[in-house]
């Protein structure tokens, strides 16, 4: 399938090279649209966040200290949560998960081998 989606340019090279192989699975499976643009730029933007607070994050630790010297989480935290809120309800939608692929269906244009057959049947098949 040909489409015009582009990698945003300003995203973490961590999310590039998982957008490529996104576009490259949906591509193969023959699933991906022009209409999917808006939705695969916010995977990319939601996913790139999440790397950019997850960085922060391994830089500065858990724990900030607050104007009145208290111990409060680091605000990284809630941005990387909500960015991989984002991020996962649009894998989700893409079958992008483990559990999201076993409910969408696929055109396979392989008949089952014996094997398969059998092991779907529970009996020999021949």
């Amino acid at each position: 399938m040909n489409t015009e989606f582009t990698i945003p340019k300003d995203i973490e090279k961590d999310a590039v090279k998982y957008m490529e192989n996104v576009l490259q699975n949906l591509e193969d499976n023959g699933v991906l649209e022009n209409v999917d643009s808006a939705a695969l730029t916010m995977l990319a933007r939601n996913y790139s966040m999440f790397i950019k607070a997850s960085k922060q994050l391994e830089k500065d630790g858990l724990t900030v200290i607050s104007d009145r010297g208290n111990i409060a989480p680091h605000p990284a935290i809630k941005i990387a949560k909500d960015a991989q809120t984002q991020a996962m309800k649009v894998m989700a939608e893409f079958g992008l998960t483990a559990k999201a692929r076993t409910k969408l269906k696929l055109d396979k244009t392989d008949d089952d081998s014996p094997f398969e057959a059998f092991v779907k049947a529970g009996k020999e098949v021949r």
